[in-house]
């Protein structure tokens, strides 16, 4: 994580990204702006914070749509005020005015697409106008992402190794991905599945071992299991059900936590931590991590770090 602390306006509103910008300040409350960004595989993210209101106005990059979350403070986009519980989605290539009037806190998830082709100019202006829209979410919806980026941001900062770690990426982008898919869902509906042939089910399970036994390290996903098996989610969930009696999210995580008891059982506390071992298997947010981790085995996995090893 990059974090860049600012007195001057102009070398913030340069910092910001994922968009061609200009930022208007009016009125100074008090000179410090914060940037934090990082990459999430090809996500980019931003954090900023801003002891004043500004203007903000620009286009958005042609390859990638951006989400836009405010954490603090009376957001409005395009005209139109920001509830509390509102995301602004901006499509690539779409036009945009942010105002706040106040301190405020926000946060921006950048999500890469296919470019969008180009426009003459006579229509330009009216497609980016209309590719862009506050997506109302439920109070618990908002609520989760709202955690979800701040616990996010709090860890990448006090644990930034964790970016390096595959697995532990792999899993953070697939929790990135699957939040963004259900705010976009808000304000589209997905196309109905088409139907597939009945499947059997210890052919499924065979597939799933395989997939495990493979992969084991590697912090599996449910998409892997769908697109391995081209089945829906449902289908999948109900086979999880039928043999394992949990869903598959549920089994996967109870899978990544003995084997991360198992490597910890066996490492040498003076040359590894807690931190590697559960990024290695795919956890990103520790304090999770370990809640989960002592509810299992009823220990927490520092006591299970120093209590085990036997040296030779």
């Amino acid at each position: 994580m990059i974090t860049h602390t600012f007195l001057e306006f102009e070398a913030y509103a340069s910092a910001v990204g994922d968009a061609d910008v200009r930022m208007v300040l009016p009125r100074m409350d008090k000179p410090r702006w914060e940037i934090s960004e990082f990459n999430v595989g090809e996500l980019h993210l931003q954090f900023g914070s801003e002891w004043s209101g500004n203007i903000a106005e620009g286009v958005t990059r042609p390859d990638g749509k951006i989400l836009f979350i405010p954490l603090h403070g009376q957001h409005h986009a395009n005209g139109l005020p920001l509830g509390d519980n509102s995301v602004f989605l901006m499509e690539a290539a779409s036009e945009f005015t942010i105002r706040v009037p106040e301190q405020h806190d926000w946060c921006s998830i950048f999500l890469p697409e296919d470019p969008q082709p180009t426009n003459h100019a006579a229509n330009s202006h009216d497609k980016r106008k209309s590719r862009t829209c506050a997506v109302e979410l439920d109070d618990q919806e908002m609520n989760n992402l709202r955690w979800l980026m701040t616990q996010l941001h709090d860890t990448i900062r006090t644990n930034p190794e964790i970016l390096n770690e595959k697995s532990a990426c792999r899993a953070l982008k697939d929790d990135l991905f699957k939040t963004c898919q259900q705010v976009t869902s808000v304000h589209q509906r997905p196309t109905a599945a088409t139907g597939r042939p009945p499947l059997r089910r210890d052919e499924v399970i065979r597939v799933l071992r395989e997939l495990i036994a493979d992969h084991s390290s590697e912090g599996l996903t449910i998409d892997d299991f769908t697109k391995a098996l081209d089945i829906s989610e449902r289908s999948l969930r109900n086979v999880f059900l039928e043999y394992y009696g949990m869903p598959p999210r549920k089994f996967l995580i109870i899978q990544r936590l003995n084997q991360v008891r198992n490597v910890l059982k066996a490492a040498d506390p003076e040359e590894t931590t807690v931190t590697a071992v559960a990024a290695h298997f795919g956890f990103w947010h520790l304090g999770r991590f370990a809640g989960a981790y002592q509810k299992i085995f009823q220990e927490a996995p520092s006591t299970t770090l120093s209590s085990c090893y036997q040296p030779c």
